[in-house]
C-alpha cells in the first residue's frame, strides 16, 4: 500500500501529512466520473502532473530493495501493489499486468490500480507516455489524441464531416471504475493461490502500508490468508506490518499484527539477507500479555523495536527472515 512509499518522499492518503488529511485531493476527484466534469478534471491533472514529478524523481525505499533481494533468492512468489508510482520497477522487479494467454511470463510485480506511466484515449484506446504531456497536464488540461487528430486530418482532405478526437486520460483506476483488466488479475489471484506454472503455492503472506479498504483487495488477501494457513508447517504465515492496528474483524485473518516502521524493517531483512550480522535479536522481553512481545533488533536505531500481536511467542529466523516459527 501507499504507506510503503512515503519515506520515498510520495505522500499517502489518511495519515496525518496524507493528501486527503492535508485537502490537496479529495475522494471525488478520484470518482470514475470525474473526467465528465471540467472543473474537477482540471484539477486533478493538475494533482496529478504534481504526482509524476514527484514519483519520477523518487527512489526505491529499503523496503523495496528488501523486496528484490528476496526476489533474488527465489523467496518472492508476486507483489501485488495498490501504488503508482512504479517504485517495485525501479527496484528491480520485472512489473506489469499479466496475460491470460502466458501464465509462465507473469511478472514478479502487477500493479492493481495502474500506474503514472501512460495515458490512454478514451475512444480509441491509443496509448501515450505520460511525461510527454507534462506541460499540458500542468496548465489543467487533458491532451487531444494524436491518433484521432491524424485520423480527423485524414477525413478532411476527403471532405467527410468531422468527428470529435478523444482525449487521453491517465492509466489510473479509478473509485467505482470497472478494472480494465479484471479478467487477468482475478486469472492471476487464482494462479497464485492454486500454485504457479511450477506448481508453487505462498507459504507466507504479508501486507504492508494499507488500510485495506478497497473490496478487491479485500477479497484478494482473504484468499491468499486461507492458502497459507492451509500451507502452513507451523508458526505465523498471515503478517500484517504497519504502524497502525486493523480493526478487529481481521483477527481471524492475518496471525499476527507488526506495529513499526516499515522501513526499518526492511533494513533489517536486506542485511539479514546480507549476512552481515549473525544474531538479528538482541533480547526478546515477553509483556505481562502472554501473546505480545517486544523483539529489539540489534545494530538498528532505537526506534527499531517491533511488537507484534498473535496466537503464540514467536522470534524472527535470521535464515529465513519472512518465516516466524512458534516457540
Amino acid at each position: 500500500g501507499a504507506g510503503v512509499s512515503v519515506s520515498a518522499g510520495i505522500p499517502d492518503f489518511c495519515s496525518s501529512q496524507g493528501l486527503f488529511t492535508t485537502g490537496v485531493l479529495s475522494k471525488d476527484l478520484l470518482d470514475a466520473n470525474v473526467w465528465k466534469t471540467t472543473t474537477k478534471a482540471s484539477s486533478l491533472c493538475k494533482i496529478l502532473a504534481k504526482m509524476h514529478q514527484e514519483c519520477s524523481q523518487a527512489s526505491p525505499t529499503p523496503f523495496h530493495l528488501a523486496l528484490k533481494m528476496l526476489d533474488k533468492k527465489g523467496g518472492l512468489l508476486r507483489v501485488y501493489i495498490q501504488n503508482i508510482d512504479l517504485l517495485e520497477s525501479k527496484a528491480g522487479l520485472s512489473f506489469g499486468m499479466p496475460e491470460m494467454h502466458s501464465p509462465q511470463d507473469m511478472p514478479r510485480c502487477i500493479p492493481l490500480h495502474g500506474t503514472l506511466e501512460t495515458l490512454a484515449c478514451i475512444k480509441c484506446c491509443y496509448q501515450s507516455p505520460l511525461h510527454l504531456h507534462v506541460s499540458t497536464l500542468v496548465t489543467g488540461c487533458l491532451p487531444l489524441c494524436p491518433a484521432c487528430e491524424q485520423i480527423e486530418h485524414e477525413r478532411r482532405i476527403i471532405h467527410k464531416r468531422p468527428r470529435a478526437s478523444g482525449i487521453l486520460i491517465p492509466t489510473i483506476v479509478l473509485y467505482d471504475q470497472p478494472h480494465p483488466a479484471a479478467d487477468h488479475l482475478a486469472q492471476a489471484i487464482m494462479r497464485d493461490a492454486n500454485g504457479d506454472s511450477r506448481k508453487v503455492k505462498p507459504d507466507v503472506l504479508l501486507v504492508a502500508g494499507t488500510s485495506l479498504k478497497i473490496p478487491g483487495i479485500i477479497a484478494a488477501v482473504h484468499k491468499f490468508a486461507q492458502v497459507v494457513s492451509q500451507e502452513s508447517r507451523g508458526g505465523y504465515r498471515s503478517i500484517y506490518l504497519d504502524q497502525k492496528p486493523l480493526s478487529s474483524k481481521w483477527n481471524d485473518i492475518f496471525d499476527t499484527w507488526m506495529s513499526g516502521d516499515l522501513q526499518i524493517f526492511a533494513q533489517h531483512l536486506i542485511r539479514s539477507f546480507s549476512h552481515q550480522f549473525d544474531q538479528s535479536i538482541d533480547d526478546a522481553i515477553c509483556s505481562k500479555d502472554s501473546t505480545t512481545i517486544s523483539i529489539l533488533v540489534q545494530d538498528l536505531p532505537s526506534e527499531a523495536i517491533f511488537f507484534l500481536k498473535g496466537k503464540n511467542y514467536i522470534f524472527l529466523d535470521v535464515d529465513h527472515p519472512f518465516y516466524i516459527p512458534e516457540i
